[in-house]
This record gives structure tokens, sequence and C-alpha cells, in this order.
């Protein structure tokens, strides 16, 4: 499990557990003192509950965060609090994706973002949004693909999608 700010405290504590004088028996740490194995339950306890709180990146909850968003996601915003309301959907998305498409909903997210920041009278600042929707064309193809085949689900229409399934093989 990686240290992360959630969990940094019960590190702390876990570490200060096992500077503690111990005592090996029977193949087990023992602690001496009551303080050190009340701290060590603590700390066990608050690790186990941070491990335990991660968002799972698995298929199956990202089609039920996706499934629940996807009305959302495929109306277009007619204003910039619609556009901070994408980008927020999109976020949860890129939170729970498994790492297959993970990069690409980045990828659209980050383009939402840079039209969100657009200066429409700076030329720059307009070609700039134009290079990133050009470079996230391909992430967003890619996205779909992996939703369609594997949420069934047309991420451009929100619209259920039927996987089509490879013929048998005819000896």
């Amino acid at each position: 499990m990686a240290l992360t700010c959630e969990n940094e405290t019960a590190m702390n504590v876990l570490a200060k557990c096992v500077r503690q004088r111990r005592v090996l028996r029977n193949k087990s740490v023992v602690l001496q003192s009551p303080r050190a194995r009340a701290l060590w339950g603590v700390a066990v306890a608050a690790v186990v509950l941070a491990a335990c709180a991660e968002t799972p990146r698995t298929a199956t909850n990202f089609c039920r965060v996706l499934s629940d968003r996807i009305g959302l996601i495929t109306t277009p915003p007619t204003s910039n609090d619609d556009v901070q309301q994408l980008i927020e959907h999109y976020d949860r998305l890129v939170e729970v994706a498994p790492l297959e498409v993970e990069d690409d909903l980045a990828t659209i997210r980050d383009l939402f973002i840079a039209a969100s920041q657009v200066n429409a009278s700076d030329p720059e600042s307009v070609q700039s949004v134009a290079d990133a929707a050009y470079n996230a064309e391909r992430a967003a193809e890619d996205a779909g693909i992996y939703v369609g085949a594997v949420c069934g689900l047309d991420l451009s229409s929100g619209l259920s999608v039927q996987v089509p399934v490879a013929p048998p093989e005819t000896p």
C-alpha cells in the first residue's frame, strides 16, 4: 500500500510501535507495555481502513460510475458552470478508471480544462485549445471503444450499444 495523506498518521503511529521494545515469543512479536499494544492496534486498524477506503479501479466499478454520470457527460455544456461540472465528472471517472483507459479519460478531461480557460480574444490561446482538441482525438476514440466494449455504452451519446461478437470459427 502506498503512503498517502490519509494513512500518514497511522504509519507514524505504526513506526513508533515498531520502535518500542519487542520480545519474540512463539514466532510472534509481543509488545511489552499496554500503551504500545494499544498503539499497535490503533495503527493496524487505521492502515487497514485506509487500504479499504481506496477507490477500486475495476471495470465493474468504472462502468457503474460511468452509467450514473453518462447523461450528464453527454449533455453539451451551455455555461461555464456546466463545463466545471463536466470536468468534475471526468475527474471522478479518471479516479476510478482501470489503467487501460485512465490516460485517455485524463486527456479528454484536460481538453475540457483547457477549453474552460481559453481566452477567445487571444489567437494563441484559441490555437492552443484547437491543438489540444486535435491531440485528444485519438484518446477520445480509444476511450469510446473501451467504454463500448466493456460497459456497453456510447461515450458520445450515452446510448446503449451492442458489442459485436465474433462469429464462431468453422472447422
